[in-house]
């Protein structure tokens, strides 16, 4: 029982400092990446704000300090992207399953899916 409450009690413990960590080191407000066509704008807003900042020969302190609340923003982005691909990457592979054993409605489902998703990242998005 003693061992029990001791677990019990680094489990807290860690999980307070783990909140405390992510508290300390999220302080910046970032802009979140509902669908997919925010995230590209996000992406492509804010590439422009980091490429003018990595781009000087001299980074000052403030410098820095935008870079680091600019990632937070971009990191959003990138992982609605990711979660993106990772569906787009599961209606290909029905879509290529399908065709293997010749289902139709499928491979119609599916494939449009896929398409409607890929073309959400390869068409050039309008960001106003």
């Amino acid at each position: 029982m003693k061992t029990l409450i001791t677990m019990a009690t680094g489990a807290v413990l860690f999980a307070s400092l783990n909140t405390m960590a992510e508290e300390k080191y999220q302080h910046f407000a970032s802009l979140d990446a509902p669908n997919t066509e925010v995230a590209l704008c996000n992406l492509q807003q804010f590439n422009a704000k980091l490429a003018a900042l990595t781009s000087k020969q001299q980074l000052t302190a403030e410098d820095m300090v935008k870079v680091h609340e600019l990632t937070y923003t971009l990191e959003n982005a990138v992982i609605r992207l990711q979660k993106d691909l990772d569906n787009i990457a599961v209606e290909l592979e029905k879509v290529h399953l399908a065709s293997e054993s010749l289902d139709q409605k499928t491979i119609q489902a599916s494939g449009d899916k896929y398409l409607n998703a890929t073309n959400l990242i390869i068409a050039p998005s309008s960001c106003e």
